[in-house]
């Protein structure tokens, strides 16, 4: 594939832009003067997208459902910790050693579980989450890490060009998760890709054909851990004073399984989806006082997306764009012009409003779309022509061209 082909113009133009936009907001909220705190909601938004979409390269693409995030966050964290609050190191050294120990982390792992194949579906989740704790607890009773004790972070220095702390972490937290939906969308996009799906579809069929299923895992797990150990070890600057319970806890793997399910685990698209749509939704439930209800609106959408959305809400998206786009545009303006909504509040109505059009029955729009334009398929046509799209392609061909 050339890189023309990887990358047509439409979507270069569509994510330069993206990124343009996004570059842009700190120069515009020193000049304008907009809440300081839109730019810690839009650096959390960018620390979920890259741990969700490092979870997501390996149990979405390749099937392999892992509860160890944990190690690799925690890994990470622990590393510019160590480095940077005991030592004195400055912060943007400590990430790069923070992603090889996330990577070894997940190499280590990887050798035992690919090479058993005993170890697999739940089996292998409950070892990844093994291997979270496990390492947890070695961390709290082991001085030389923390011994129960707690790291503060402190200030690490960093170059002054990246401005002050809230404008660093936001800068740094936007490159890695550019990087990781860059790299989720290459893998996607690869034969490398095509061989983590045939993975997901059949195993032993994928290696069969020709898939070199072990290298695969290996190399795809190692990306994994790299990516959500350096995005750990930048929100250490955040959270300010490291734990194990913090660190290694089931918040992060529960999190992100939660935003990559309901986003869309077979897309690119679907962790960032995920991310943007429950932080928001938790944010302003907890600004609004019902963060204890937090959890109960967030079960009921991923039952919701269960249900009626087996691919996410980037499958949806992908067959039905229009609708749900022009409402949430339309819904974020006037909450924001007419209803004086703050931003990321205008944001948050407006997703709740694009959520509503895309759980519509398909029929619903078919006969709004019939009484528009006087015409439209009949009744039942899309169901069913069924989705279409690369997850629908046969394992078979799949795997086959994975292993040329």
């Amino acid at each position: 594939m050339t890189r023309r082909q990887l990358f047509p113009p439409r979507v270069a133009l569509g994510f330069l832009a993206v990124v343009a936009v996004l570059l842009t907001i700190p120069t515009l909220q020193q000049r304008v003067g907009f809440p300081l705190y839109n730019l810690i909601f839009l650096y959390l938004v960018f620390f979920w997208i890259t741990q969700a979409t490092s979870w997501n390269i390996l149990s979405g693409y390749s099937g392999y459902f892992s509860f160890g995030q944990a190690a690799f966050y925690g890994g990470g964290m622990y590393t510019t910790a160590i480095l940077g609050g005991r030592h004195g190191w400055e912060l943007l050294p400590t990430l790069p050693v923070a992603a090889v120990v996330g990577g070894t982390i997940a190499a280590l792992t990887g050798l035992l579980v690919f090479r058993l194949r005993k170890l697999s579906g739940e089996i292998f989740a409950l070892f990844t989450l093994a291997v979270a704790l496990g390492i947890g607890a070695l961390v709290n009773n082991w001085g030389v890490l923390d011994g129960g004790r707690g790291i503060p972070m402190g200030r690490l220095d960093y170059p002054a060009w990246l401005g002050d702390t809230t404008q660093m972490l936001y800068y740094l937290g936007l490159l890695l998760a550019l990087v990781a939906v860059l790299v989720a969308y290459v893998i996607q996009h690869s034969r490398f890709g095509a061989g983590l799906f045939a993975i997901r579809d059949d195993e032993k069929v994928a290696e069969a054909l020709g898939v070199p299923t072990f290298r695969y895992k290996m190399l795809v797990f190692i990306l994994s851990g790299m990516l959500a150990a350096t995005s750990g070890g930048l929100h250490a600057m955040q959270v300010g004073f490291i734990s194990p319970d913090g660190a290694f806890g089931l918040r992060i793997p529960v999190f992100v399984i939660l935003m990559s399910v309901v986003g869309g685990r077979r897309h690119w698209f679907g962790p960032l989806l995920g991310a943007v749509l429950i932080h928001t939704v938790t944010d302003r439930m907890a600004g609004a006082g019902y963060a204890e209800a937090n959890q109960i609106v967030l079960a009921a959408v991923l039952i919701a997306a269960t249900l009626f959305l087996r691919q996410g809400i980037s499958g949806r998206l992908v067959e039905r764009p229009v609708p749900p786009t022009v409402t949430f545009v339309v819904a974020f303006l006037l909450a924001f012009t007419v209803g004086g909504q703050t931003a990321i509040g205008s944001a948050a109505v407006a997703i709740g409003a694009a959520l509503v059009v895309l759980f519509l029955p398909d029929r619903w729009l078919r006969s709004w779309r019939r009484g528009t334009d006087g015409d439209g398929p009949p009744a039942g046509a899309d169901d069913a022509a069924g989705p279409a799209g690369d997850d629908e392609e046969p394992e078979l061909d799949r795997a086959q061209e994975a292993g040329r």
